[in-house]
């Protein structure tokens, strides 16, 4: 049988190992994040290089 001390002492160290869990899952949906907000980015960028091109040809067709 283990002693009130030794008890607490393990208690202690699986909250920390949780905590430690649940910080590697935060940082891992940040980084998820990250890379939606960088596929958001690259999508507005195509889109306007996207709508620059038909502007572009319209006015090679006088529709501007």
């Amino acid at each position: 049988m283990s002693d009130w001390f030794s008890t607490a002492l393990e208690m202690q160290r699986e909250m920390l190992r949780a905590q430690k869990a649940q910080m590697d899952a935060a940082q891992k949906m940040l980084d998820g994040g990250r890379e939606l907000m960088k596929f958001q980015e690259a999508g507005q960028k195509a889109a306007e290089a996207n709508l620059a091109a038909w502007k572009q040809w319209a006015g090679l067709w006088g529709w501007k």
